[in-house]
């Protein structure tokens, strides 16, 4: 697949605001939160729901006229699909990566320990390396299946029930294996297979339904 500039930056403009609020939001949780930030803290765990979702939102509202427009313009269905993924992988890594700095740059712990007088840092700042690891394949997990959802609910010869469901049951799945504060060695990357089957999944199926998506014009 070429890389058309205009057409990513179609579908970034699409999610700039969501990344405007979330940016700052995610960035100033990180530097100010008290306790020790672990892979299965449930306030980022909900930051990372609901960011995932506004942006599946905001690029997939299929009954607007601006995406009517846009599959109107000769692009391939594949190219449409491609830069979606693109631009909400671009979305992702613009919040994601300057967090996970500010961890693995002690920048974190710097302030905890020296601004805040914070008891648990620098000596848990090792404890927390690992974490952005795990947050960014709870993005790839949700994002993946609720752009499945979308491009599912897109189709008006298919029930999209189904679709919601698999994606509510994916979510009660995370929050409950977030509610367990330790797992055997096995069971860890039981659960890292699954969610990397479950993603490819949702990728690949999510691509196969876009390439018959119909598009309802004004």
């Amino acid at each position: 697949m070429r890389l058309r500039r205009s057409l990513f930056k179609w579908f970034w403009r699409q999610i700039l605001p969501v990344t405007y609020v979330a940016l700052p939001v995610m960035v100033l949780y990180v530097l100010l939160a008290r306790e020790p930030l672990d892979w299965n803290d449930s306030w980022m765990g909900l930051f990372i729901l609901v960011h995932s979702l506004a942006l599946v939102v905001c690029l997939g509202r299929f009954q607007s006229t601006g995406f009517t427009f846009l599959y109107s313009r000769g692009f391939s269905r594949d190219a449409l699909w491609g830069h979606a993924m693109l631009a909400t992988g671009a979305a992702v890594l613009t919040i994601w990566l300057p967090v996970a700095l500010l961890i693995w740059f002690r920048i974190r712990s710097g302030l905890q320990d020296v601004v805040m007088q914070s008891p648990y840092f620098p000596i848990m700042a090792p404890r927390e390396m690992s974490a952005p690891w795990f947050w960014l394949g709870g993005y790839l997990i949700l994002v993946s299946m609720f752009h499945y959802v979308w491009i599912r609910r897109a189709q008006p010869t298919r029930d999209s029930n189904g679709a919601v469901l698999l994606a509510v049951g994916a979510v009660i799945v995370i929050a409950t294996l977030m509610s367990f504060r330790w797992h055997p060695g096995w069971f860890a990357c039981l659960a890292v297979g699954l969610g990397a089957m479950g993603t490819v999944t949702a990728l690949v199926g999510g691509l196969l339904l876009h390439r018959r998506l119909e598009v309802q014009g004004e």
